[in-house]
């Protein structure tokens, strides 16, 4: 996991458990520090978004610990999610009736861009958003 940071930087990292719980934790974090951060409320609730499904996503396919950073860009905001696992996530095929596995959709379409990264010790899977 990388550094943590305390939150009045302009980053923050945060050890999560591989419990769906973590979900909620990250919401009310990132809403918490955005708003602190003084951006715009339709970027928060996007963002709030993404964070739960980039944790979602780590917490129910990665492996061993996972964390969840949120750092502050020059007009956005960049967050991420890492866990031990090799395997990176793929966009799938969703019908109409499917209840699941729409999560990368709805982050490609909230933010300005996401991706994945190889790591030593597993993999990073990071969302990007301007205010």
């Amino acid at each position: 996991m990388p550094e943590a940071a305390s939150s009045e930087t302009m980053r923050t990292v945060v050890a999560l458990q591989r419990d769906p719980g973590s979900c909620a934790a990250v919401r009310a974090l990132v809403t918490n520090v955005l708003g602190r951060w003084g951006m715009p409320e339709d970027l928060v609730r996007d963002a709030v978004l993404v964070a739960n499904e980039l944790v979602a996503n780590a917490v129910e396919h990665g492996a061993g610990p996972v964390w969840f950073g949120l750092s502050r860009t020059g007009t956005g905001i960049r967050m991420e999610t890492g866990d031990n696992g090799a395997d990176l996530p793929r966009l799938r095929s969703t019908g109409p009736r499917d209840e699941r596995h729409r999560g990368l959709v709805i982050v490609g379409a909230l933010s300005t861009g996401w991706g994945t990264e190889h790591r030593a010790d597993g993999k990073v899977v990071w969302a990007t958003m301007s205010a």
